[in-house]
């Protein structure tokens, strides 16, 4: 959530977007410093946003870190990113508020707090500075860890008081060079023997920890950290080993099978990614079903429904005549307006001085030709030349160097009959025209000489 406050009417003006990554800042001396100061951590707190992150913090503690600071550089953790990221911004001056409900500019507050966390989070660290005429890089060394990172303090209050907000670091980036040049290499975590390898180009070697928490981060991967998820693998793991003979066997998606494999919140079971919406399997998907599906003895599946509900169950596969219907008409649909449209075209080709030709919007066209196709399944929508089309004296003609076909009348009359659409956009050649012109000019003069 994005959050301006306006501090005239309090006012609060409430934002959703969604992320792929945190970019966040490093922060320097200073704005460690005021980060860490009480008097900015009780503001945060008021406002509702990142204070609780620095909370276990003595004064003691605080003054031997910034004294060490002095000798030794900055030392910066991650959580302090992540609530310079979070701190709220004045908004004053240039940057004021616009209230929705003064309809005036006022001074503000904003500040963000994260709906739903992602079972894996990117987190990439801002150490490249572009200027207008040279760029920089921030070689401050960022401590994170391994694991247990705790992002409970950026949690927005309403949000569901059962979700997970405790990572794992998967893998991190790191960057060796200067702003203008330099090399990458990564170091990952393999889940299973849990030990840490270098990827540096084609060579892998694998690394205690201690390296991985030197590493002068640039991008890092953190995995959600659950037990319970644990836990609950192992106990399917032993029914596994202790399984009786089951009368009936279950289908379960194997997408969802490999979330709760990896996933500390998997979820929901899900089967709807191999099932239509009449609980069969479409046509379109039969041919690589092994690929959708693992079949379960039924304690297995017993245990992960009663665990995580969802659904549905399926104990028989059967391809779905519906959507065979549906499928074949379709086929049927495309197969007569692509051969309809070949049909036209080749006369219009073949026409020498149109009379009339028609405009279309190139876009739609390849929309209904990846249709016709069978390169997407959705036929298009309606005809759209609001793009192509331009309007001169109350009358509509194409713009220039738009991205537009030629059609004849005939092609456009069939076309416009299935999708509708417009507007119309009709070119006279200016050739046949002018021919038909001297035509009807020579037919008087023929009849005007006879008269005589």
């Amino acid at each position: 959530d994005a959050l301006p406050i306006s501090l005239t009417c309090d006012r609060v003006s409430v934002t959703l977007e969604t992320f792929q990554d945190l970019s966040l800042p490093i922060p320097g001396k200073e704005d460690l410093a005021k980060l860490h100061s009480s008097s900015h951590q009780s503001s945060l707190v008021k406002a509702g946003s990142c204070g609780e992150a620095y909370a276990p913090q003595g004064w003691i503690a605080f003054f031997v870190e910034y004294f060490k600071s002095w000798f030794w550089g900055p030392v910066v953790t991650l959580q302090d990113c992540l609530a310079a990221f979070f701190t709220r911004d004045e908004l004053k001056g240039d940057n004021m508020y616009s209230c929705e409900k003064c309809k005036k500019l006022r001074n503000g507050v904003k500040f963000c707090k994260v709906q739903r966390f992602p079972e894996i989070l990117c987190i990439h660290l801002k150490r490249f500075r572009h200027e207008l005429m040279f760029s920089t890089k921030i070689c401050t060394h960022v401590s994170f860890p391994l694991e247990g990172l705790d992002l409970q303090p950026f949690l927005a209050k309403d949000s569901p008081s059962s979700q997970i907000v405790t990572y794992d670091l998967l893998s991190v980036i790191c960057h060796h060079g200067t702003a203008s040049s330099g090399h990458y290499i990564a170091y990952c975590r393999n889940s299973l023997n849990n030990l840490w390898y270098e990827f540096d180009d084609q060579s892998v070697t694998e690394v205690p920890e201690s390296v991985v928490q030197n590493a002068e981060a640039y991008v890092l991967f953190y995995r959600k950290s659950n037990e319970e998820a644990q836990k609950e693998r192992r106990r399917v793991s032993s029914l596994l080993n202790t399984m009786e003979p089951s009368l009936l066997q279950f289908y379960i998606s194997r997408e969802w099978l490999n979330k709760f494999k990896t996933f500390a919140e998997p979820g929901p079971i899900s089967n709807h990614d191999f099932l239509c919406a009449h609980g069969g399997v479409p046509p379109h998907k039969s041919a690589f079903l092994e690929d959708l599906v693992v079949m379960l003895p039924q304690n297995i599946w017993d245990y992960l429904y009663s665990s995580f509900g969802g659904g549905p169950a399926v104990n028989h596969l059967y391809a779905c005549h519906t959507c065979q219907a549906e499928s074949e008409k379709i086929e049927k649909r495309r197969k007569y307006e692509l051969e309809m449209f070949i049909r036209l075209n080749k006369a219009f080709q073949e026409e020498e001085s149109p009379a009339v030709i028609y405009c279309i919007s190139m876009q739609w066209f390849r929309e209904w030709e990846g249709f016709v196709k069978a390169k997407d399944s959705e036929p298009p929508g309606s005809i759209d030349n609001t793009k192509i089309a331009v309007s001169k004296s109350g009358h509509i003609t194409l713009k220039q160097g738009a991205d537009s076909g030629q059609i004849s009348q005939e092609t456009w009359n069939f076309l416009h009959s299935i999708y509708g659409g417009g507007p119309e956009i009709i070119l006279r050649p200016t050739v046949a025209t002018t021919d038909q012109a001297g035509l009807q000019t020579e037919e008087k003069i023929d009849v005007e000489t006879r008269n005589l």
